[in-house]
C-alpha cells in the first residue's frame, strides 16, 4: 500500500496514533501497521517491546502527554522526519471520571477531575488535531477520534457526568473540525460501547477491573447483546481513512450494539 504525488515519490501511508500503549489504540496501531502503515505513536507509557531505540521501522514510540503541545510537535516531528510525510491522524488517549455524579464529590474533587479529564479528553485531541491538520492538508489526509457511548447516551453505561461532558465536547470538535478542514482534510470517529480496555480513571483506577461483571452489563444493555473486542473495533479506524469512505466527514460510526434504538 502505497501513496504518492505531491513531489513526495512514492511511500507508505503514514499515521500518528495517541493513547496507543493498551486497548483500542494498541488494537489500532497493530492494525494499520499490519496493512502497510508506519506508525507514530504518543503515549505516556511506551510499552516494554518497543526497545532502546523507541520501536521499529514500522512504529515508533515517543514517550509524552497529550496535554502537552511540545508532546504533539515531537511524534509529528517522528512522522514526517522518519516516515516522510502524515496521511492519518487518530486522536485517542482518554481518561475516564470513575462513574460520578455531580453530587459525589466535594466541590474542590470535582474540579480536579473535571479539569484533569477535560484536559486529556478534549484539549488533548485539539492539540493533536492542531499539530496535525497542517500536513493532513498537504497529503490530502483524515483525522478520526476515539469518541464513545458516552457521547450520546447519559445514564447506564458507567460514566458519569465529567466523562459524558468530555464525550459530548469530543462529538463537538469533531463536527468542527470536519466544517473547518474540509475539504483538504476529511475527520471521523469511532464511538464504541462497552469495549474492555484498559482504560484508567483521572486518579489511576482501572475502570474494567471486574471484566466479567462489565461484561454482562454490556451485553445486559445493548439490543444486540454484543461484547466487542478492540481488535474488533480497530479496522473501523482504517476504513475511515481509506477510500471507501471518501464521501464521508463529520460521520461517527458507532458499533455499540445498537445503542441508539435502545
Amino acid at each position: 500500500m502505497t501513496v504518492g504525488g505531491g513531489g513526495r515519490g512514492e511511500r507508505e501511508p503514514v499515521a500518528v496514533v495517541t493513547g496507543g500503549s493498551s486497548g483500542i489504540g494498541r488494537a489500532v496501531v497493530a492494525d494499520l501497521a499490519a496493512h502497510g502503515y508506519r506508525v507514530a505513536v504518543l503515549d505516556r507509557d511506551v510499552p516494554g517491546d518497543a526497545g532502546e531505540s523507541g520501536g521499529t521501522d514500522r512504529v515508533r514510540w515517543v514517550s509524552g502527554d497529550v496535554r502537552d503541545p511540545d508532546a504533539h510537535d515531537e511524534v509529528l516531528d517522528v512522522a514526517l522526519s522518519r516516515f516522510g510525510g502524515l496521511d492519518l491522524f487518530v486522536g485517542n488517549a482518554g481518561v475516564h471520571d470513575g462513574g460520578f455524579g455531580v453530587r459525589d464529590l466535594s466541590g474542590a474533587e470535582l474540579a480536579e477531575v473535571a479539569r484533569h479529564v477535560l484536559d486529556v479528553d478534549v484539549v488533548g485531541y485539539l492539540l493533536g488535531a492542531r499539530a496535525a491538520a497542517g500536513p493532513l492538508a498537504g497529503s490530502g489526509g483524515s483525522m478520526v477520534f476515539t469518541l464513545s457511548d458516552a457521547s450520546f447516551v447519559v445514564r447506564g453505561n458507567g460514566a458519569g457526568v465529567v466523562y459524558t461532558a468530555a464525550k459530548h465536547a469530543a462529538l463537538g470538535v469533531v463536527r468542527h473540525l470536519a466544517a473547518d478542514l474540509a475539504p483538504a482534510v476529511r475527520v471521523n470517529a469511532v464511538a464504541p460501547g462497552g469495549v474492555v480496555t484498559g482504560l484508567r480513571t483521572a486518579d489511576g483506577r482501572d475502570v474494567f477491573a471486574d471484566a466479567d461483571a462489565i461484561a454482562a452489563t454490556v451485553r445486559e444493555f445493548n439490543p444486540l447483546g454484543a461484547l466487542l473486542s478492540p481488535e474488533d473495533i480497530a479496522p473501523l479506524y482504517r476504513f475511515l481513512a481509506s477510500p471507501m469512505a471518501a464521501g464521508m466527514t463529520g460521520e461517527v460510526l458507532r458499533p455499540d450494539g445498537g445503542l441508539a434504538v435502545r
